[in-house]
């Protein structure tokens, strides 16, 4: 069932591309997604101090493009800037669970009611990705990941003896 679920998952999100043509039809179809999308930008900018001032999920124009949903924050800094940005990144995990849930019910059947299912988590996948707005707000602290990082690993190797160990 689980390759049936992920391919209907797919063809939802192929729908959800082809309705940007169609940008009310979209913002309609898409909004599960937005809301989790800002929210996940709302509740990551809370916990990580970059006080988050309003929400909104009203589609805008903006130039050429469509604003669907946007957070207002009012302290994006070096520490915090990676994680809001990328937030919605935590939606592809909780779509992981989702159909874990779901398929671990007895009887999962193609049904109407599935299919809902399916549009859900089809929008979630969606909204997992992470706008170009998204990505500047990423790019303030992005500098300091790789050094961090290269930290990281020369803690660990000057912990295990220059060992790699894996398991």
């Amino acid at each position: 069932m689980l390759p049936y679920y992920i391919a209907a998952i797919a063809g939802g999100v192929l729908l959800l591309h082809i309705a940007q043509r169609y940008m009310l039809i979209f913002c309609v179809m898409a909004l599960p997604g937005t809301i989790a999308h800002e929210l996940t930008h709302f509740v990551v900018g809370w916990i990580t101090g970059g006080k988050p001032q309003g929400l909104s999920i009203i589609p805008r124009r903006r130039g050429n493009a469509y604003v669907l949903g946007a957070v207002m924050l009012a302290n994006v800094r070096w520490y915090n800037g990676l994680f809001i940005g990328l937030s919605p990144l935590l939606l592809f995990p909780a779509v992981v669970l989702l159909v874990q849930w779901r398929l671990a019910l007895p009887g999962t059947t193609v049904s109407l009611n599935e299919m809902i299912w399916v549009y859900f988590a089809a929008t979630l996948v969606n909204g997992a990705v992470p706008s170009a707005q998204d990505m500047k707000i990423a790019s303030v602290s992005a500098w300091w990941v790789v050094p961090g990082l290269l930290l990281v690993a020369g803690y660990y190797l000057t912990q295990t003896g220059g060992l790699v160990i894996f398991g």
